[in-house]
């Protein structure tokens, strides 16, 4: 296998490895290296079948199901169905999926160490998906900052989010009152340690943060706003163009991404199967 960065980013492509084939262990640890060394892993060139994605998808660690059981796959559960398509009349998958900076599953107490997508179909043009180093952000803080951002906590509340979802393009469905018991409202330290490299990294995300703990609203709301500006400078950025046969995995505790989905125009059909990699309480 050879890994590319590509260019001066955060994200690397790692050819010649076929991830429908058992990996020796010599090949996990090298990926395990460049997955440290960089944020993003782009496997390009793919033809895999649900349980070979599920098995790749375990090296990070154990998978989880998503909170929004109408989109599983049909026989692999641990399995999203990402998609544009109707047929019928019935959604292949979740359409809007993603289409918000976030950082998967950071409403739950243990929010997702890594996730995984392949693509099935993918538009002629448009669908690329967006990432942002939290890592590289938080470094850049005056430090002055950094020592205000010390301590502080962060809400995560995924109720907040699907009703904007529901409001904003009638995609989805509102919750059931088990999907809302399934995910409660939680705090995160803003400032998270990646646990296997000590990096820090900044833990907010525009999508599921909706607040500063112990703070007034109008300074929790400016300061969320001066930060996620802070991040979203095209130099913590990369616009990953997708192509059919892409696996993309990357580290949640120190990046966050968007979908721009919603951005295609009528029609365009563009499928994935994502995985979700379940993580630990952050610290």
């Amino acid at each position: 296998m050879r890994v590319e960065r590509l260019g001066q980013s955060f994200v690397a492509r790692v050819h010649d490895l076929d991830l429908s084939q058992p990996l020796a262990a010599a090949e996990f640890a090298a990926i395990d290296e460049a997955w440290f060394a960089h944020r993003v892993l782009s496997f390009p060139r793919q033809q895999l079948t649900e349980p070979q994605l599920m098995a790749f998808s375990s090296h990070f660690g154990p998978l989880e199901k998503h909170v929004l059981r109408d989109y599983h796959h049909d026989i692999y559960p641990e399995i999203l169905m990402l998609s544009t398509v109707v047929e019928d009349g019935e959604p292949q998958g979740l359409a809007d999926a993603g289409s918000y900076w976030h950082s998967d599953v950071s409403y739950k107490a243990k929010p997702s160490r890594a996730s995984s997508l392949y693509a099935l179909e993918i538009p002629e043009q448009g669908g690329d998906t967006l990432f942002c180093d939290m890592a590289a952000a938080y470094d850049a803080l005056p430090g002055a900052m950094k020592v205000r951002l010390d301590g502080l906590q962060a809400a995560h509340n995924y109720h907040h989010r699907n009703r904007v979802q529901v409001d904003k393009k009638g995609i989805r469905g509102e919750l059931t009152a088990a999907q809302r018991a399934e995910t409660p409202e939680v705090l995160h330290p803003v400032v998270r340690t990646q646990p296997e490299t000590g990096q820090k990294a900044l833990f907010i995300n525009p999508g599921f943060t909706v607040r500063l703990e112990g703070m007034p609203a109008s300074e929790s709301a400016a300061l969320l706003e001066e930060l996620f500006s802070h991040c979203l400078q095209d130099r913590f950025c990369f616009r990953y163009k997708w192509e059919k046969g892409d696996v993309v995995a990357w580290d949640n505790a120190v990046t966050m991404h968007c979908a721009t989905v919603l951005d295609l125009p009528a029609g365009s059909r563009r499928t994935m199967w994502r995985t979700i990699i379940s993580g630990d309480v952050p610290i």
